[in-house]
């Protein structure tokens, strides 16, 4: 009799382990590639209190994933750029392999901040001569190059995972509400960089999402960017993870009261800018000249103020 019931017990055993290694496998994933900000710089703990982090945790703990549950593949590295996404062995290889290996349905995209940090180059000729053409054309060279890069990681996540939800996030003004010349160039530059993005996430043929955060830290950088400046704090990434997941649930972000503890400062078009060149670019209403004007901030925006330094340096400003 025993020997009879080894073999069936042994059968059980396997059938069992076959059985929650299925399940596994159709586990739903969610994806993040990205840099720094999908890394969760500038949060308390960036594994638990970054934006990626957030947006899982609320997700998995929705009626969507409460009952077959969520796996979270977080790909973002500091630093990197569009083009590191489509390096050999970079975060695009390792999403589409990590998409033929199960079931992804949720796939988040933040980049371009770093891409613009060609301009700062110890070549670049933005450092001699920031508001000139050669500056201008590397600029836009650089915008260019992001969307082509950006546009070809969503088309090989589209065409990997034909039914998942992808969301391209965009970038905010870590200034915003600070006041002065280095708001208003920010601004200028950041409209820039996400009109790239937009553009990608609008696509009709690549079928993704916008999550825009622009407008929703406009006036409050001196209460959601860390201490470096930069980087979103805990209430800042909390912000990019409600603006994530309004995009992935098609609805409008709603922020907790709890994050609007203060009142937003004035838009920085309501005070005469500290700098005399950009006030006069505003009173021209050149859009030459302001883009020109803008190309000195948008590398400050993760990856240090090279830019904007050599910008006042030019204007014969410290």
């Amino acid at each position: 009799m025993g020997r009879l019931l080894l073999p069936l017990l042994a059968a059980f055993l396997s059938f069992g382990l076959l059985l929650t290694e299925a399940q596994a496998q159709e586990t739903p994933t969610y994806l993040a590639l990205g840099d720094s900000l999908a890394f969760g710089v500038g949060a308390s703990d960036p594994p638990t209190r970054g934006y990626v982090a957030l947006a899982f945790d609320a997700l998995r703990n929705s009626d969507r994933y409460r009952d077959s549950g969520l796996e979270l593949v977080n790909l973002g590295v500091p630093g990197a750029t569009s083009a590191d996404l489509l390096a050999p062995g970079g975060q695009l290889e390792a999403a589409l392999r990590r998409i033929n290996e199960g079931q992804v349905e949720i796939i988040s995209i933040d980049i371009g901040g770093n891409d613009l940090l060609v301009l700062g180059l110890s070549a670049s000729p933005c450092l001699s001569d920031p508001l000139g053409t050669a500056c201008r054309q590397r600029f836009d060279q650089a915008l260019n190059d992001l969307k082509t890069n950006l546009t070809q990681v969503t088309r090989s996540l589209r065409q990997a995972a034909p039914e998942a939800q992808i969301v391209i996030v965009g970038l905010y003004n870590p200034y915003s509400g600070k006041g002065g010349s280095l708001e208003v160039a920010a601004d200028l530059g950041l409209q820039q960089i996400n009109g790239a993005l937009r553009s990608v996430a609008v696509n009709p043929d690549l079928g993704a999402k916008w999550a825009d955060v622009y407008d929703l830290f406009a006036g409050r950088g001196h209460q959601w960017i860390a201490a470096d400046g930069f980087h979103p704090n805990d209430k800042g990434h909390a912000v990019l993870a409600e603006a994530l997941l309004a995009a992935i649930q098609d609805r409008e972000p709603a922020i907790p009261q709890a994050l609007l503890a203060e009142p937003p400062a004035s838009p920085a078009q309501s005070r005469l800018p500290d700098d005399p060149g950009v006030a006069a670019a505003q009173t021209n209403d050149s859009s030459d000249t302001l883009i020109l004007l803008a190309i000195a901030v948008p590398a400050a925006l993760l990856g240090g103020a090279v830019i904007s330094g050599a910008y006042f340096l030019a204007r014969g400003r410290r």
